[in-house]
């Protein structure tokens, strides 16, 4: 029998703040072992600081594998520790954020129903609690609520990369790498609008909480502080913003919509 899911926690430069982490991701995978579920631990640490590595060395971390990277990038982290995974479906976990206890479990639920009906999803938690140094509670709403717009995309992001998704997803459409210098980053936000475009619809599970640490020189600060942009994408061109909502991928829906009345007759 296969595994059901591989966590994965990604860290730099986290020391003691990710102690709360990893007791909240454990609770969560002892919430999802006892409705029977399977689950692989990864830990990827990309660059590692001394306090940061010596942390993730110590005994509580025994049941899980660790693999050291130096990339220097969240980004390429993620796609190389998908490409080692052996769960059906993934969940990237920062070394400074927090889990519900329930958010594995529902998100594997979600999944599992969708995918019974022929269906290609990638689950977000409800809601993202913002704490640290700043605060605030966002509702991440469903691809089929009414109140998504796919145009929200051109100035912001609905959900971050704390989600719940095949495998498939990442080997198929991996995360681009970030490019700061030249003013491009938030590849979470380019990763959900290019899954879309794809035919993968983002959905949520309810009654889930992320709670999301703001910190000097964590990843949306840093883009923040850069006024980083995301890079130019087709998917994004005003003729085809509005399909990547649709349930056809952006590309065959331009297809058909561009076929040479020539080749018809």
């Amino acid at each position: 029998m296969g595994i059901d899911l591989t966590v994965v926690v990604t860290a730099h430069d986290e020391g003691i703040i990710a102690g709360p982490t990893m007791r909240s991701v454990e609770a969560a995978i002892g919430r999802a072992k006892h409705e029977g579920r399977t689950v692989e631990r990864l830990i990827g640490l990309d660059n590692p600081t001394d306090e940061c590595f010596s942390f993730f060395s110590e005994s509580f971390t025994d049941e899980w594998a660790i693999h050291r990277h130096s990339f220097k990038d969240p980004f390429l982290l993620r796609n190389a520790m998908a490409s080692i995974a052996s769960g059906r479906w993934i969940a990237f976990v920062d070394a400074d954020d927090l889990v519900s206890e329930n958010w594995f479990f529902r998100a594997m639920s979600v999944l599992a129903a969708a995918e019974d009906n022929g269906n290609k999803v990638i689950v977000h938690p409800e809601l993202n609690w913002i704490f640290d140094e700043s605060h605030g509670v966002f509702s991440k709403p469903d691809q089929e609520d009414i109140l998504f717009n796919p145009y929200y995309f051109y100035t912001a992001n609905y959900y971050d990369m704390m989600s719940v998704y095949p495998l498939a997803a990442i080997l198929d459409i991996p995360y681009d790498s970030r490019d700061i210098a030249n003013g491009f980053g938030y590849q979470d936000w380019q990763w959900n609008i290019q899954t879309m475009a794809r035919g993968w619809k983002h959905t949520i599970a309810r009654d889930t909480v992320i709670f999301k640490r703001r910190r000097q020189g964590s990843v949306s600060v840093v883009n923040n502080q850069n006024k980083a942009i995301i890079r130019s994408l087709d998917e994004m061109a005003i003729d085809r913003v509005s399909l990547i909502s649709s349930s056809v991928s952006v590309d065959d829906n331009y297809a058909m919509n561009h076929v040479n009345k020539d080749d018809l007759s």
